[in-house]
């Protein structure tokens, strides 16, 4: 086991080297002039010259990777042009707000995927199957920005049940965080019910069929005990795969999320850096959105190992 965790570790490791790569790399080339992007067209000479070297613009593209590469190592990842202060504190003030909502949608989505996948598949070709199945198709298909301003029309504008925008953490004001939260977190849960049904009704199909399902009944246990004690434990198995991608899914998605509902998250001012120019601000969006990805994916391999066995002694 411990042989497996090393070389998981050690291609996570390598992965997000090659992202680092890929972002500066990407960033680099974006067409324009950066400091006129960032100061506008009327900046003084001076005034350009000085943050043109301050960017390191004057030095070839590897010297800049390879220094921007060492200062992340130590945590500096530069000073945020449109904030005017360390980049590690602008992402300190915005993270913890973006994971909050990401695992709360993916603990909702989780054990509701899970229920409607089995109700879908052990009332396989029955109406309660028909109706998740095509529920979760729809709903799989659907962008997320179109469901929040969806949501927002008929809630905030029509309705007035809920508010329209805005972020309060539970333990300020319950009551304010609860309204708030209900349709972001619908959002962001809602594409992952449908994946993890989708998976959950397919896995749950494949095993019910198998032998040892059909023994368990000739033995004469009830139905519930041979779906939950001895099905769903195997047709889980490849369902932890997808809950991995979903939360890294998540993350990403929680970008429009926040610009519909105007929560000051990490998706959110991602945004408003590239619409500022705001280099730092992007490169270090995309570089702790790829280590939070990689290190869930991580962890789901390990789990992974941890139920089938087989996995660690490939």
């Amino acid at each position: 086991m411990g042989s497996y965790i090393a070389k998981r570790t050690g291609q996570m490791i390598l992965i997000i080297f090659l992202i680092s790569i890929f972002i500066f790399m990407l960033v680099s080339l974006i067409p324009g002039d950066p400091v006129y992007a960032m100061l506008g067209e009327e900046v003084s000479p001076e005034e350009y010259q000085r943050v043109y070297l301050e960017l390191g613009l004057d030095k070839p593209v590897i010297v800049r990777y390879f220094s921007w590469l060492f200062n992340a190592l130590q945590g500096n990842l530069g000073m945020s042009t449109q904030f005017h202060k360390n980049t590690i504190d602008v992402l300190a003030e915005r993270i913890p707000i973006t994971l909050f909502l990401s695992f709360a949608a993916f603990l909702i989505s989780i054990p509701l995927g899970v229920f409607f996948g089995v109700v879908s598949a052990v009332k396989r070709g029955k109406t309660a199957d028909v109706v998740v199945t095509l529920l979760a198709n729809i709903t799989a298909c659907l962008p997320q920005f179109w469901i929040g301003l969806l949501v927002m029309y008929l809630f905030s504008m029509k309705l007035g049940w809920l508010p329209s925008y805005g972020f309060t953490w539970p333990w300020e004001d319950f009551s304010t965080s609860m309204k708030q939260l209900v349709m972001p977190l619908f959002c962001l849960a809602l594409g992952g019910i449908a994946t993890v049904t989708r998976q959950t009704r397919s896995s749950m199909l494949e095993v019910i069929r198998q032998d040892y399902v059909r023994t368990a009944r000739s033995k004469g246990l009830t139905e519930k005990k041979v779906i939950f004690i001895h099905a769903l434990k195997n047709g889980l198995i490849p369902v932890i795969t997808i809950l991995g991608m979903r939360l890294g899914a998540m993350l990403g998605g929680s970008m429009f999320v926040e610009s519909v509902f105007s929560i000051p998250g990490m998706g959110s001012l991602f945004v408003k850096a590239i619409t500022s120019r705001d280099i730092p601000v992007v490169q270090a969006c995309v570089l702790v959105t790829a280590l939070v990805a990689c290190t869930v994916n991580l962890i789901t391999d390990i789990l992974y190992a941890v139920v089938d066995p087989r996995i660690r002694l490939e």
